[in-house]
C-alpha cells in the first residue's frame, strides 16, 4: 500500500481527532445532549472543520460507531476471503473472529451498546445508519458470499439470510461479552480456543454428524 500524502496524512491525523473527541462526547453525553461546538472543543478544532468532513451531528456520529466496527485488518480479511483456496476459508474466517474479539479488549468498544440504543431511539440517525453503513456493508458481504458460492467454496444457500446469521451471531456474541463483563466464562479460555469453537460452529453447527476436520478447511 502506498504512503498516504502529506495532506492525506494531516486529513487522516484531523479525522482521528475529531472522532476520538466525539465518541468521549457521546459517550459521556449522549447523542441529544452533545453538541458540536464541544466536540470541536475536545478536538482542538474550529466548529466548521467537523462540518468540512461530516456535514451534520447526525453524520458525524453514524462515523464515530463506524470507526469503531471497522478496522483496516478485518476489511483486509473480508476481502482476502474470496481469493482463498478452499483449505484456507476456515483459517481466514478464524483469523476475523480473532480480530473481533480483540476489538472487545478496547475500552471504547464497550461504549458500543449506549451508541447503538442511541441509534434505535431516534428514526432519522437510524436511517442514515442504515443507509451509509449497514445496507452498503451487508451487500458487500452478500457479493463476497455469492463469489464463494460460484467458486464452490461454500454449499449454495440464500446469501440475505447467511450473511445477516453469521454476522448477527458474531456481533451478538461480541456484545454478550462486553454485557458479562469479568464474569463471562470466556474470558477464561484462550482467544485462538473460542475462534475456533465459533469457527467450528459456525461451519458445522450443532448436530454431530459431521465432526470438524483437524485440518483447516
Amino acid at each position: 500500500m502506498a504512503d498516504k500524502k502529506p495532506g492525506e496524512k494531516q486529513t487522516t491525523k484531523r479525522q482521528e481527532q475529531i472522532l476520538n473527541a466525539a465518541l468521549e462526547i457521546f459517550a459521556r453525553k449522549g447523542y441529544a445532549a452533545a453538541t458540536v461546538p464541544e466536540i470541536a472543543e475536545a478536538a482542538g478544532v474550529a466548529v466548521g472543520t467537523i462540518y468540512i468532513y461530516y456535514p451534520s451531528k447526525r453524520e458525524l456520529f453514524v462515523a464515530v460507531i463506524k470507526n469503531l466496527i471497522i478496522t483496516t485488518p478485518l476489511l483486509d480479511l473480508i476481502e482476502k476471503l474470496p481469493r482463498d483456496r478452499d483449505k484456507d476459508i476456515g483459517a481466514t474466517f478464524k483469523r476475523i473472529l480473532q480480530d473481533r474479539f480483540d476489538l472487545t479488549r478496547n475500552e471504547a468498544f464497550s461504549h458500543m451498546p449506549s451508541l447503538m440504543g442511541e441509534v434505535q431511539r431516534d428514526p432519522e440517525l437510524k436511517a442514515l445508519w442504515n443507509e451509509k453503513f449497514l445496507q452498503p456493508f451487508m451487500a458487500q458481504m452478500d457479493g463476497m458470499f455469492r463469489l464463494m458460492m460460484a467458486s464452490g467454496k461454500v454449499r449454495r444457500i440464500e446469501p440475505a439470510v447467511t450473511v445477516r446469521a453469521v454476522g448477527g451471531l458474531i456481533l451478538g456474541f461480541l456484545m454478550l461479552r462486553i454485557m458479562e463483563g469479568e464474569a463471562s466464562p470466556i474470558n477464561h479460555l484462550p482467544q485462538e480456543k473460542v475462534a475456533e469453537e465459533l469457527m467450528n460452529f459456525v461451519f458445522y453447527g450443532l448436530t454431530s454428524e459431521r465432526e470438524p476436520k483437524e485440518a483447516n478447511l
